[in-house]
């Protein structure tokens, strides 16, 4: 499956899904999108998709026995949404909002993911306790999401009260980490300055390594930060 994200002229969203079958891949595909790169936001133009040669695929649709159900779509929220949204008036924030949200109308979004502390796309690094050794969880707060995801999240549940959330983290607290950094890999000279993380190569992790302190306090203090997290 190809996953291919575009926006329309008007501003929305459009998700196109497209679902090969016992095929065999021989050109690749050519379409005009927007996209942002890793210099630039919003770039318009033609974009191709590497061919895939020599490939067979076959998959079995069952449709007289269904496996499966689909429990709806959605996105992620996340800190840089909700700044880009309140550069805008009221009213067309509130537009967007109902584009995506409002069931029957628009993208009719049932589902969103919510970031337990930063991600890509948070204004900088944070996580709920930067404190180094508090196993207790003394100093946990979600004050930084106050500003942002929550106010998010509401507005979006007030388009539909039914919207159903889930978290993932993307990195625990930096000192809970052998490197004593949210990030494990040294971020590409390719990369604009103003974008690139501090870490040093002596710290960063190879492939597949865990980089989490394998210890059990440290366990059990992360744990208690999910439950924080839950009951914030």
């Amino acid at each position: 499956m190809n996953w291919i994200s575009r926006r329309n002229t008007s501003g929305g969203f459009i998700l196109l899904l497209l679902f090969h079958t016992s095929c065999i891949f021989a050109q690749s595909l050519s379409i005009r999108q927007v996209v942002t790169t890793e210099r630039e936001a919003w770039v318009t133009g033609e974009f191709k998709t590497e061919p895939i040669r020599k490939v067979h695929h076959t998959v079995e649709l069952l449709v007289n026995r269904p496996l499966q159900t689909m429990d709806g779509f959605g996105a992620c929220f996340n800190e840089l949404g909700w700044t880009a949204l309140n550069n805008l008036s009221e009213a067309d924030r509130q537009l967007i909002l109902k584009e995506l949200f409002e069931p029957g109308f628009g993208a009719n979004f049932t589902m969103g993911r919510m970031p337990v502390g930063a991600n890509d796309f948070s204004r900088n690094w944070y996580s709920y306790n930067e404190h180094e050794g508090d196993f207790k969880m003394e100093k946990f707060s979600i004050q930084n999401d106050l500003e942002t995801l929550v106010p998010f999240i509401k507005n979006a549940l007030k388009q539909n009260p039914h919207l159903s959330l889930w978290a993932s983290p993307w990195s625990p607290p930096a000192w809970m980490k052998y490197n004593k950094h949210y990030a494990c890999a040294v971020s590409p000279e390719t990369l604009d300055a103003k974008f690139r993380n501090d870490l040093t190569a002596d710290k960063q992790g190879a492939e597949g390594s865990n980089m989490f302190v394998q210890e059990k306090k440290y366990f059990s203090a992360y744990a208690l930060y999910f439950s924080k997290f839950v009951d914030a």
